[in-house]
């Protein structure tokens, strides 16, 4: 069986990643979130941190050279120290499933200018024997298309409800899905059952 995991939300508190960017961005969660939306998302685009800084700098609130590059310099220290956002249990349940013998697939969605970096300083890179980076949509992902070619059985883990079923519809019926709770995992009807972390992984594998 192949084991294919998303990132955040799933194996890391992206939320609480946030909280903590928006410190280093001198803005509120709530700010943070607020041009998050209008930046990004309601522009169907991925999150950029360049753009993000650019945009705080252009509207004042980052006003020198030196301000701006010590928060991209704390940024890039927020990313390395990234396994201290991990949720509590993942190394645990990851290693014990890399024990036992499962096919162990990364699959994250985002610019590459973050999501790569988030991935290559934790520790949970050691326990996948794939890792893929998607810009787009996961579902037309090229490795998708060829894992649903192979006739594995595949179990998607993953936050988002609307992600995981276009993945399980592009993969087959040997697809199921292990949603985890999250701030998208009712972002479309199904009728899946929520699980509150992927600790719970352990109980059923």
């Amino acid at each position: 069986m192949v084991l294919l995991f998303d990132v955040d939300h799933t194996l890391v508190d992206i939320n609480k990643f946030k909280k903590d960017k928006s410190k280093i961005f001198g803005i509120t969660p709530e700010e943070n979130e607020a041009q998050g939306n209008e930046l990004f998302k309601n522009k169907g685009l991925n999150y950029h941190p360049e753009t993000h800084i650019k945009f705080l700098r252009g509207s004042g609130l980052i006003k020198t050279d030196a301000q701006e590059e010590k928060i991209k310099k704390d940024l890039q220290n927020l990313i390395k120290n990234i396994d201290d956002y991990l949720f509590p249990g993942v190394e645990e349940t990851l290693k014990y499933l890399k024990q036992k013998g499962y096919r162990m697939i990364l699959i994250t969605k985002g610019d590459l200018s973050i999501q790569k970096p988030k991935v290559e300083n934790s520790i949970i890179k050691e326990y996948f024997d794939e890792i893929i980076y998607e810009e787009n949509d996961k579902s037309q992902n090229g490795f998708i298309k060829k894992l649903a070619k192979s006739g594995e059985q595949v179990l998607i883990i993953n936050d988002r409800a609307e992600q995981s079923l276009a993945m399980q519809k592009a993969l087959g019926n040997k697809a199921k899905i292990f949603l985890v709770k999250g701030p998208y995992s009712q972002d479309t009807d199904h009728k899946e059952d929520i699980h509150e972390s992927v600790n719970e992984l352990k109980n059923i594998l």
